[in-house]
Parts: structure tokens; C-alpha cells; sequence
């Protein structure tokens, strides 16, 4: 065999891996529901949630807390959670947020299925929105009341895992 029969052997081999890998992915994004009334799939929610942590461990936000009265800060954390986060994520009362369904990708019921990140991270992304999502920033909250809301979040799904 001499050397540019190999070369051309390897050049077929990585068109044939090429062309596979087109067919697989075309196959792929034509048989799945990309409509916004689909729901994602366990693949996509998995891949998206963990690039989201990755990037976010990667900007370095202060994760210690700023709070200095706990359960006060716990209490205005659950009214700031009523008044500006239920309408999407879930009422106190363990209902589906009014306007969940109308968004896509839902946002998470979070006063039903606990978020599992840290509170440091949520205080991060309460502030700063999460893109591609209908998750808005809100930088006119404060650093204190985002990690109010958090810490609140963190408790609350504390009392939900113990219940379980």
C-alpha cells in the first residue's frame, strides 16, 4: 500500500464519518417536535441545565451570603417570591403558575419540583436572567433580595424533600 492510497483511504473514511453525522443529525431534528407546545426532552433539559451551571461556575459570583438576619430575610424572601416570581413559578400554595404554559421551555414549578442547585447560583441567575429562556433579568433587584428569594427557595425545598 503506498502512502497516498492510505491518505485517500483516510480522506473516504472521514467523509463516510461526515456524511454519517449529517444524516444522523438531519434524521434527528426532523423527527423531533421543535414546536413551542412540545416539552423538551430529558436530553435537552439535562444538556441546557448543565451548560447553564457550567457557565455560571465559570463567571465566579460571590457565593457567601449577604444576609444578616436569617429569619426575617427568610420571611421577606417568601413575600418577594409571591410578588414577583409566582405568577411563572408557582404559587406558595404548591399550584402551577398561571403563566407556565404559556412559555417555552416552561419554567420550572419551583414551589413543586425544588431547584437542586446551589442558593449562591440562584441569587446569581434571579439577578441575571437566563437566556434563551423566558427568564428575565432583574437588575434593578437587589444583591439582598435575590439572595432572599434563594434562601427562601433553599428552605422551602428542604421542607419539601423532608415531607417526601
Amino acid at each position: 500500500m503506498t502512502v497516498i492510497s492510505g491518505n485517500r483511504m483516510r480522506l473516504t473514511l472521514g467523509r463516510l464519518i461526515i456524511a454519517m453525522t449529517v444524516v444522523v443529525i438531519v434524521a434527528l431534528l426532523t423527527t423531533v417536535d421543535m414546536s413551542s407546545e412540545a416539552e423538551p426532552s430529558w436530553i435537552e433539559r439535562r444538556l441546557a441545565s448543565s451548560l447553564l451551571d457550567v457557565k455560571v461556575r465559570l463567571k465566579t459570583p460571590a457565593r457567601t451570603s449577604p444576609l444578616k438576619s436569617p429569619d426575617q430575610d427568610v420571611i421577606v424572601g417568601s413575600q418577594l417570591y409571591r410578588a414577583q416570581c409566582s405568577f411563572c413559578h408557582g404559587g406558595l400554595d404548591g399550584r402551577v403558575a398561571p403563566l407556565a404554559k404559556s412559555f417555552s421551555p416552561r419554567p420550572p414549578q419551583l414551589t413543586i419540583e425544588p431547584t437542586r442547585r446551589p442558593v449562591w447560583m440562584n441569587a446569581y441567575l434571579i439577578r441575571r436572567g437566563v437566556r434563551w429562556t423566558a427568564m428575565p433579568a432583574f437588575p434593578d433587584l437587589s444583591e439582598a433580595d435575590a439572595w432572599r428569594i434563594a434562601t427562601f427557595l433553599e428552605i422551602r425545598a428542604k421542607a419539601i424533600e423532608q415531607r417526601k
